[in-house]
């Protein structure tokens, strides 16, 4: 005899694969390297990008959502009902656990709002676990490098002028169809990474890019500490912290960038401008 169709056991089953799914992505883009090094070097895991990964997070989680409310309103409406007019109303009785539960998930909140230990570190750890992906040599001149086009390229981050960039990759063998074309198209028409093609039509006499104009444009300061950013800047530490207290911002050595520019309201990219 064939068994009927069972809408619950599907929507069950459902459930079951969408979490397994969200919580296998949400670890994925808790550990992958941030936006200009997945862009920049075509990182992948499993065959998906970090894009792809945000999707199916995303797609997955309003899925998720979707069967929970179908799972419980349409398929399950009379037991949801059911409680909630008599244990839901008993379980009101229960002051103390109410108020215990309260108060944990008012403390996650605001720990983490805050950025205070423990959850501080759990941050931390991710913030890490997605830098240490940053390899130096394949650094892009710029975050997003990508979306800039020879002609951009040209004369500003390398010594050469865009003709001679688009014959140099010609030269390579490689195909381009004209200056006006992004280092993301060129690279999907040679099947190379922005980084691959960048070192490629990067002059061999050149060991390094042309100086950034800006050191705002300096990759990651937001999420580096003012001792890391002193580095970077040429700055002593203490002279930093000067700066940022005759602007009213407390601040010291150990502080991120971004830490500091949540606390006052402002961008990481404001902090450092006070800073320069």
């Amino acid at each position: 005899m064939k068994q009927k169709f069972s809408w619950k056991s599907f929507v069950s089953f459902s459930l079951a694969w969408s979490f397994l799914i969200i919580f296998i992505s949400g670890i994925v883009l808790y550990i992958a390297p941030p936006g200009r090094v997945t862009n920049w070097t075509n990182w992948m895991l499993l065959g998906f990008t970090k894009a792809g990964w945000q999707a199916i997070h995303t797609i997955f989680s309003y899925t998720f959502v979707v069967l929970s409310i179908f799972h419980l309103f349409f398929l399950n409406w009379r037991v949801f009902w059911y409680y909630f007019t008599s244990k839901a109303v008993k379980g009101l009785n229960k002051r103390k656990e109410l108020l215990v539960s309260a108060v944990l998930i008012m403390v996650v909140f605001l720990g983490t709002h805050f950025n205070t230990q423990p959850f501080k570190a759990i941050m931390d750890f991710g913030e890490w676990t997605t830098e240490s992906w940053e390899i130096k040599e394949e650094q892009a001149p710029i975050p997003h490098a990508e979306i800039l086009t020879i002609r951009e390229l040209s004369g500003k981050y390398i010594k050469m002028s865009a003709d001679s960039i688009l014959l140099l990759i010609h030269q390579k063998g490689l195909k381009a169809d004209s200056v006006g074309q992004t280092i993301s198209r060129i690279s999907e028409l040679n099947n190379l990474t922005p980084a691959k093609l960048y070192s490629i039509i990067l002059p061999a006499n050149l060991t390094v890019p042309v100086k950034i104009e800006s050191k705002l444009q300096l990759q990651g300061l937001g999420r580096k500490t003012i001792r890391e950013v002193s580095k970077e800047l040429g700055k002593e530490e203490n002279e930093i912290i000067e700066i940022l207290r005759k602007n009213a911002i407390t601040a010291t050595p150990d502080d991120k960038i971004k830490t500091i520019a949540e606390k006052v309201g402002k961008t990481p990219t404001e902090i450092i401008q006070l800073i320069e």
